[in-house]
C-alpha cells in the first residue's frame, strides 16, 4: 500500500518523502518487533522520493514487553500498559516513537509539503498529524489500514474493566487526534462508513492491494503431500474447528491433507492458543510457525496447493489483506467457513475462491 504510493506518487506531480522506523528484514516473532535498531537517521534519495529511517529505540511499552510481556511477570507489563496509555495524552516522549516528532518538525521547518498522510497502525502515530497540523497548520489525511476503537476484532477482546477503560481512553484520543484531519481513508467501504460516522469526518476507501512483483515470480514445485496454507494473523474470532473437523473427516477416509498456519506463531501466546485447539490425531498433520523472511514465506506459499480463508465469525465488511495476496498467487482459495460477505465477493470477482459452510462442504471441495 505505502510502497505502492511512494513508487507511483510522482505520476500525479508529488514528490512523496517516507518517514519510518528501521527495520529488520529477519523479523521471526513479535519480540523482534521491539528490539533496538540503527543509531542514525538513514535516508535513501530516488529520482521520485525519498525513504528515511529513523533508529528504533524501545519506548516503555515495547521496554516491558521484552522484559515482562511473555513471563509469569506480564502482569508487570499490563501496568505499563495502563500507565503508556495514559501518559501517551501528553506526549509520545515515553513511547517507541518519541523521536518522529522532533525529526518531523525539523523536516517540515526545512522543506515545504502540502500535505502529510500518516498510516496506521500503531495508531499512536495519528498525534503526529495532531502535533505537526496545530504547529504549522499543514494538512493531513488519516489512513486506516484497519479501524482502531471501531474495530470489531479489538472490540470483540474487551471483556475486563480495564480493556474498557483503555478502550475508552483511546477513543477519545482518536476523536481529539483526527479530528485535525482533512479527511480518512480505509480499506473497505464498511470500514470507511463506520470510521466516517464515529469521527464526522469525510473519508474514501482505498483498497488493499499486493506487490507486482508477486505476478512474475517463478514457478515452483508443489509439495509431494497435499497442503494447504493460512498466511497471517489468526484472530480468536476465526474459528478453526470447521477446518480441524473438515481435516479429520479427511484422516477417517485415509486422505488427510498438511495445514501451515504461516506465521500465525509469530505471537507466542496466539502460538500456545492455536496449538492447545488442535485434537491430537490431528497433531501431526498441523504446523503453526513463526513468521519468515518475505522470501522464504513466498516460497512456501508457492508449494501450497491452496491457500485458507476465514471468515471473522459474525463480523462483516472485513477484508483480509492476505486474499488480495493469495489473488496475485494465482492459487485456489478455500474460504472455510466462508463469511457470506466481503471476502467472498472479492474471491468470486477473482475466480479462484471456493466457499464452505459447513465441514462436508469443504471435505468435497477438497476431495
Amino acid at each position: 500500500r505505502i510502497t505502492y504510493w511512494t513508487q507511483n506518487l510522482h505520476k500525479l506531480g508529488y514528490f512523496p518523502v517516507i518517514v519510518t522506523r528501521a527495520w529488520n528484514p529477519e523479523i521471526r516473532t513479535h519480540h523482534d518487533t521491539k528490539l533496538p535498531l540503527g543509531h542514525e537517521v538513514k535516508v535513501e534519495k530516488y529520482p521520485t522520493h525519498e525513504v528515511h529511517y529513523l533508529p528504533f529505540r524501545p519506548g516503555m511499552l515495547d521496554w516491558g514487553y521484552l522484559n515482562f510481556g511473555e513471563t509469569w511477570l506480564r502482569p508487570f507489563f499490563l501496568l505499563i500498559r495502563l500507565l503508556d496509555v495514559f501518559l501517551v495524552r501528553f506526549s509520545l516522549r515515553f513511547t517507541s516513537f518519541a523521536n518522529y516528532l522532533p525529526y518531523l518538525k525539523d523536516l517540515i521547518g526545512k522543506q515545504h509539503f502540502d500535505k502529510m498522510i500518516i498510516s496506521a497502525e500503531p495508531f499512536y502515530l495519528f498525534r503526529l498529524g495532531y502535533s505537526l497540523h496545530r504547529k504549522f497548520g499543514i494538512p493531513w489525511l488519516a489512513d486506516y489500514r484497519d479501524d482502531w476503537s471501531t474495530n470489531e476484532l479489538q472490540m470483540e477482546k474487551t471483556g475486563s474493566g480495564v480493556r474498557k477503560w483503555v478502550a475508552k481512553l483511546e477513543s477519545n484520543y482518536e476523536k481529539k487526534w483526527v479530528s485535525t484531519a482533512e479527511s480518512v481513508i480505509s480499506v473497505s467501504d464498511p470500514y470507511t462508513q463506520r470510521i466516517c460516522d464515529f469521527l464526522v469526518k469525510p473519508g474514501i476507501t482505498i483498497q488493499n492491494g499486493f506487490e507486482e512483483s508477486l505476478l512474475d515470480l517463478p514457478e515452483s514445485g508443489l509439495y509431494e503431500q497435499f497442503t494447504l496454507i493460512y498466511s497471517g494473523v489468526l484472530y480468536p474470532s476465526q474459528d478453526i474447528r470447521m477446518i480441524l473437523d473438515v481435516l479429520d473427516q479427511c484422516l477417517r477416509r485415509d486422505r488427510p491433507f498438511k495445514l501451515i498456519f504461516l506465521g500465525a506463531g509469530f505471537d507466542a501466546k496466539e502460538k500456545r492458543r492455536i496449538e492447545s485447539m488442535v485434537p491430537l490425531p490431528l497433531k501431526p498433520w498441523i504446523e503453526v510457525t513463526e513468521r519468515f523472511p518475505r522470501k522464504r514465506a513466498l516460497e512456501i506459499l508457492q508449494k501450497s496447493h491452496a491457500f485458507l480463508g476465514m471468515a471473522y465469525g459474525k463480523m462483516k465488511g472485513i477484508p483480509s489483506s492476505k486474499l488480495y495476496e493469495y489473488i496475485a498467487l494465482g492459487k485456489p482459495v478455500l474460504l472455510c467457513p466462508t463469511d457470506q460477505d466481503l471476502m467472498e465477493e472479492i474471491l468470486k470477482e477473482s475466480g479462484l475462491g471456493f466457499f464452505a459452510k459447513n465441514a462436508s462442504d469443504g471435505v468435497d471441495l477438497i476431495l
